[in-house]
């Protein structure tokens, strides 16, 4: 007649020492890992939040890639009403505004040479490199029924490092088309959108 096994338990009841020295090896290492966290950890690097980035380093950190944006939903009859380029601190910034209250769309790139759309006419524009900028379902003036574009077709500002000048070019079945003549080549830029008034904002590091 076989005997029925004692249930296995991993603290035997019949060596009390031993899971003693196994309970305190246990506490032993948990109080050494703790006390490990408690330790100075001043040389690791910090982490790097973009709350902690200047706004130049913004620009830098957006890249050269192509930006994009969909237009909102009723940004359907805005008009651009002025081209401006300012120097900023460790960049320059040009922006486009615009009447209404609906931000648009944009395709923002680098380009080889600037071809006007709509007559393929080919613009002459300084730079060792384009820009070229779409903003899009900015409605053409004769289907919004407003006034076009009052110009000048040419922005410059002498205190400008990045961009050597903004050029117009033109707005077509809602899109209007400028380019960007930069300084160097291919710097990083961003692209982003402000309100009250609409602003389109392309910011150029350099």
């Amino acid at each position: 007649m076989k005997r029925d096994r004692a249930p296995h338990n991993i603290w035997p009841v019949s060596h009390p020492s031993r899971a003693a020295a196994c309970l305190f090896a246990v506490v032993f290492a948990v109080s050494a890992v703790a006390g490990c966290g408690n330790s100075d950890t001043s040389d690791d690097p910090d982490p790097v939040t973009t709350t902690s980035l200047s706004p130049a380093q913004v620009v830098v950190a957006a890249g050269v890639d192509r930006k994009t944006r969909s237009p909102d939903g009723d940004a359907v009859a805005i008009v651009l009403t002025g081209i401006t380029l300012s120097r900023q601190d460790g960049f320059d910034r040009v922006v486009f505004e615009y009447t209404g209250n609906a931000t648009p769309g944009w395709a923002v790139q680098y380009i080889d040479k600037a071809i006007q759309n709509g007559t393929g006419q080919a613009l002459l524009v300084p730079g060792q490199s384009l820009l070229e900028v779409l903003i899009r379902e900015a409605v053409s003036p004769f289907d919004a029924g407003a006034k076009a574009y009052p110009g000048p077709p040419i922005v410059r500002d002498p205190a400008a490092k990045a961009v050597l000048e903004v050029h117009y070019s033109t707005v077509l079945r809602g899109v209007t088309q400028a380019f960007i003549g930069l300084n160097s080549f291919q710097p990083d830029f961003n692209v982003t959108a402000l309100s009250n008034p609409t602003r389109i904002v392309v910011d150029i590091a350099g």
